[in-house]
């Protein structure tokens, strides 16, 4: 699978033979102790993720300047998750979960575009869905304002789990990867 790019970000799926320098700085992110209510880090999702053939673990890569290659964030595409709570036909879908930018990394646009490349990530992983649905907490303001700008909707659902927070139900139609420009 290719890597999904969104300047100034491309999503780059960990696999079997992801370097294993580049993994090691995944695990190593840290969504930061004021995120830990909203999402666990890499260092617990991937393990379990890595494991399950229906999902795809995700690092969020810097394009360019000094860090480029280096991993700003990490996520998970997910073709069953609690679909089948979130929308009437759970087979139009698949779930973005464990999103999150590292904390030191927060703040910088990061999070929507690396949302906004899920979108083009999740039409490659499966190409016959229309939608990748994510929950975001009600009192995650700062992900509800990412995930708008990436072109995510409330759809008006609610989730809660357990006794979570309510979250917000939220969706964005699947799109083509972009394609580069001869001479690009």
């Amino acid at each position: 699978m290719s890597p999904v790019v969104d300047a100034p970000v491309r999503l780059e799926p960990l696999t079997p033979a992801t370097d294993a320098r580049l993994l090691a700085a995944v695990l190593a992110l840290d969504p930061g102790p004021d995120q830990e209510r909203y999402c666990m880090p890499a260092s617990r999702t991937y393990p379990p993720a890595s494991a399950d053939p229906h999902r795809v673990p995700f690092a969020v890569v810097l394009r360019g300047g000094a860090d480029a290659g280096a991993p700003v964030g990490f996520g998970v595409l997910d073709r069953r998750g609690h679909l089948e709570h979130l929308l009437d036909d759970p087979a139009k879908g698949l779930l973005l979960r464990a999103f999150y930018v590292d904390r030191a990394r927060q703040g910088r646009g990061y999070g929507a575009a690396g949302a906004r490349a899920a979108r083009a990530l999740a039409h490659a992983v499966e190409p016959a869905a229309q939608l990748l649905v994510l929950c975001v907490h009600t009192s995650n303001a700062a992900g509800l304002r990412a995930y708008g700008k990436a072109g995510f909707v409330d759809t008006g659902g609610r989730w809660q789990p357990k006794a979570a927070d309510p979250q917000v139900v939220m969706a964005a139609a699947l799109q083509p990867p972009a394609r580069r420009r001869p001479g690009r």
